[in-house]
């Protein structure tokens, strides 16, 4: 795989990201969603701001690199937390909050302690995956209180269960990636490697396809 085409499916990353946060933007000042999709275009808007070195990086001026490494650190950061308590406010029905605090707290702690170890201008692919496998922890527990509570309403109109269900497959894929890439990158050919980074992007791609669909559902609900 060539580096152009690499760019290629980047470039697509960064498209679908500006659209899923131009189209959240249609849920501000509508107070008939769920309140916990109120402010959830924070995180589009947030993702295409930290991802705009990356693009110049990319098309223009490769010395972006290392300014889209530093903000890549606190993307992790604002990524795994946002996501996380958006779950957390989704979960139906009564939750142990005491416990669903510790298990925040415990992952916010290794993703720190794993950002620290290198230095800041370096990318920390082992806190990325940190973040994820988090993530797809509140999922299942998402998942776990949903079925538990015998659900009546229509999952696939249900805005949160489309977010969640994005982040549960894409950071599911997305996790051993990021856990081997360091260990792989001088060990394999390097188009081979580029597919692997391909299939990083696609991750991403898909979790805000299925974002665009929770805010198609949001705005359905508001119609009716």
């Amino acid at each position: 795989m060539s580096r152009e085409l690499l760019t290629i499916f980047y470039n697509i990353q960064v498209a679908c990201i500006f659209v899923s946060f131009i189209i959240s933007l249609l849920l501000l000042n509508n107070n008939q969603i769920p309140k916990y999709m109120r402010g959830f275009f924070w995180y589009p808007m947030i993702g295409v701001l930290a991802i705009i070195p990356g693009f110049i990086a990319r098309n223009f001026c490769e010395s972006w690199y290392v300014f889209g490494a530093i903000i890549h650190k606190f993307s992790i950061l604002f990524h795994y937390s946002f996501l996380s308590i958006f779950i957390f406010r989704a979960i139906p029905g009564k939750k142990n909050n005491i416990y669903l605090t510790i298990i925040f707290l415990t992952f916010l702690f290794l993703i720190l302690f794993f950002l620290l170890r290198v230095n800041i201008e370096t990318r920390s692919d082992h806190s990325f995956a940190i973040a994820n496998f988090g993530l797809v922890i509140y999922s299942i527990i998402y998942y776990y209180y949903l079925f538990n509570n015998n659900p009546t309403f229509n999952l696939l109109k249900e805005p949160a269960f489309w977010i969640i269900t994005g982040i549960f497959f894409s950071m599911s894929v997305h996790i051993p990636i990021f856990l081997a890439m360091d260990n792989l990158h001088y060990k394999i050919p390097i188009n081979t490697y580029r597919i692997l980074i391909c299939v990083s992007i696609f991750c991403y791609f898909l979790m805000h396809i299925f974002f665009i669909k929770a805010y198609l559902c949001a705005i359905h609900q508001r119609k009716i």
